[in-house]
């Protein structure tokens, strides 16, 4: 599936930047796989960037579309990492982000912390999550890490797991990304007790044994995510994970054709490459 920017670079950067609605609105960007910007009172959170080459074994770039920008070219306060796969902790991409930004905190799970620090990463801008323990993070802004299965549930011997998905509530909007993984009882379970959110951020490109025979890790499809999103209370459902990796997508009006026989009624909102949705 062809791919292109509809804002990128400098225009993409500026309107960051000057975007600011105060607390009445959660501004989103999406650039790319599972990655998104969110602004908020002049705070800016991203989440799983991947502002960089993606090289195969052959050396040659995978992307099917390259990255909006250069790392050190986003001004950003928090960056939240899901788990160790170098699509969604990105080496190039989390050093880039830490030496232009020296205020940055990088919140990652647990167990990836040392790994995280071998990138060049100083020690204090990374911050360690644990499943169900609340990080305050200023400005009203707190975020609950949860468990999640790629496709299946990893802890390490302390029980603290190495996959992640975040409710990040930023005053009275509650938003949920996923990360990459399968859709549990638990995990289910585990966001019901929220009540409810603004948005949920899922992805949508499944799993299948070709895949896993090419030693690619799965999510949940179109059909789960709809399920899902149902299941939670999300009032906005965004698929994500379906246009970065040639083979390991999905095309996204599957999931409109889904959320019409599955969830009909469910608002959702299927992102061009940068650009900005506005929630409120």
């Amino acid at each position: 599936m062809d791919a292109c920017w509809y804002k990128q670079g400098h225009a993409l950067l500026q309107q960051i930047s000057q975007t600011d609605f105060g607390e009445s609105v959660v501004s989103l960007w999406y650039i790319g796989q599972m990655g998104v910007i969110v602004k908020w009172r002049g705070m800016v959170l991203c989440i799983d960037p991947v502002l960089g080459a993606m090289p195969g074994a052959d050396g040659r770039d995978r992307r099917s579309y390259p990255a909006p920008f250069p790392a050190r070219a986003l001004k950003a306060d928090l960056i939240f990492c899901p788990h160790a796969h170098a699509g969604h902790m990105h080496p190039e991409t989390l050093a880039g982000l830490a030496q232009a930004n020296p205020g940055l905190t990088i919140v990652v799970p647990r167990p990836l912390v040392e790994k995280a620090g071998g990138f060049g990463i100083p020690a204090n801008q990374l911050r360690g999550a644990r499943q169900g323990q609340k990080l305050s993070l200023g400005k009203e802004i707190a975020v609950t890490p949860v468990a999640t299965a790629h496709e299946n549930y990893e802890f390490d011997a302390e029980g603290n797991s190495r996959t992640l998905g975040y409710v990040i509530e930023l005053g009275g909007h509650r938003l949920f990304h996923s990360g990459d993984t399968v859709v549990t009882e638990q995990l289910r379970d585990d966001l019901r007790a929220f009540c409810g959110f603004d948005a949920a951020m899922l992805p949508i490109n499944g799993r299948d044994l070709a895949r896993n025979l090419r030693g690619i890790v799965g999510n949940m499809n179109s059909r789960e995510a709809c399920w899902l999103a149902e299941q939670i209370g999300a009032d906005l459902v965004i698929p994500l994970h379906y246009d970065m990796i040639p083979g390991n997508g999905e095309n996204p009006l599957v999931f409109a054709d889904c959320i019409r026989h599955y969830a009909p009624g469910r608002k959702y909102h299927i992102f061009q490459l940068g650009e900005r949705y506005l929630l409120g």
